[in-house]
């Protein structure tokens, strides 16, 4: 059975009437890479912030290792923080930067040496430990805030959006490198984006938020291939929805009746008969065929355009309801439909996937 490093139980913070974290409930494993993903004002920052302890919950309780921390300052906790601003102090050298914490706990030089050098070393820096943060890149600067944390040896490292202020390039291979790091290490740690490719990329579980609630924890597969809600499906990646009616049950599957069509999807116990569902499918599920031959579902409709974006080119798709669905395929000079071709598209109906409006 895996250790708990982090627990939430029922955790509430406000702001005057605002609601901003609504009553919380997770855990987090220990030597586990856990990333609380959402967009701007969801809460996922405020509940970091409460994990590190420079906000105290309005109601619920966490616990770090197992020790309620309520009331314990920032700086007594056994964690450390990395924020996008890097923070460094700007008069000190790299080294001096990574050394800070240690000099505060007041260790000695013979201590406070081999740490900050294996610190260095692990981000990549050990030739670098004479510079001032002005004579640094982004990426080596974040380098260094991201030592001067980890040279503390804590139990759980958070991280707030410290990606956020790098180039494209550059960010994509601080992920990676991120991600090894926490796996040399071992150490918790939990992770604040908006970017849900970013936390596709380096998590062992995604939490998704949104105003102020967990709307599903999970794998970075569980959270794209099965997600809970209609706003999970929407917010990691892209995602068709289609809205309709349960006319049926049969071998597994229930039919949901669209406008002049019919579809079977898996059975879920979101659904009841004459029930209204939300079914999402990915653009990557689906097909676009010129014929009706052997395609379990198959509903005509015209291209209206397409986009080519290097490794796929992206289909609009308009339904004879109007609808303007997202198919994405390997670009096949073959298989290019031009505007205004009359085309069907096609899924297997175990692709979709039923989710909470």
């Amino acid at each position: 059975m895996k250790q708990h490093m982090v627990q939430l139980h029922n955790v509430v913070k406000s702001f005057s009437d605002n609601v901003v974290v609504n009553n919380v409930t997770m855990h987090i494993n220990k030597g586990e890479f856990l990333t609380l993903l959402g967009p701007s004002g969801c809460g996922k920052t405020t509940t970091l912030r409460m994990i590190a302890g420079f906000e105290q919950p309005t109601e619920g309780e966490i616990s770090i290792d197992g020790q309620v921390v309520h009331g314990i300052p920032p700086h007594k906790r056994d964690v450390n923080t990395v924020f996008q601003s890097y923070a460094l102090f700007p008069h000190m050298s790299v080294y001096e930067n990574v050394a800070f914490g240690l000099k505060m706990k007041k260790l000695k030089k013979s201590e406070i040496e081999p740490r900050v050098s294996e610190a260095l070393k692990l981000v990549q820096l050990e030739d670098f430990s004479t510079r001032k943060p002005d004579q640094l890149s982004g990426g080596q600067k974040q380098r260094v805030a991201i030592a001067r944390a980890i040279v503390n040896s804590p139990k759980v490292l958070l991280l707030d959006e410290p990606l956020g202020a790098l180039d494209l390039k550059l960010r994509k291979q601080m992920q990676v490198e991120l991600k090894h790091l926490q796996q040399k290490l071992g150490i918790t740690f939990v992770y604040v984006t908006h970017d849900q490719e970013e936390a596709l990329t380096m998590s062992d579980r995604i939490a998704v938020m949104n105003h102020g609630v967990i709307e599903q924890v999970g794998t970075p597969d569980e959270i794209y291939e099965r997600p809970a809600s209609r706003f999970v499906a929407d917010f990691i990646g892209e995602t068709n929805i289609f809205e309709g009616t349960v006319v049926g049950f049969e071998n597994g599957y229930a039919y949901i009746k669209l406008p002049g069509h019919q579809i079977p999807v898996p059975q879920s116990e979101l659904l009841k008969m004459n029930g209204s569902a939300t079914v999402a499918i990915r653009p990557e599920q689906l097909k676009i065929v010129d014929d009706v031959s052997e395609q379990a579902i198959k509903i005509p409709g015209k291209v209206v355009e397409h986009i080519y974006v290097g490794s796929v080119i992206k289909t609009t798709v308009s339904l004879p309801w109007q609808q303007h669905i997202t198919v994405s395929s390997v670009p096949d000079e073959k298989h290019v439909y031009q505007p205004n071709s009359d085309v069907f598209v096609s899924w297997e109906p175990k692709k979709a996937v039923v989710v909470k409006s």
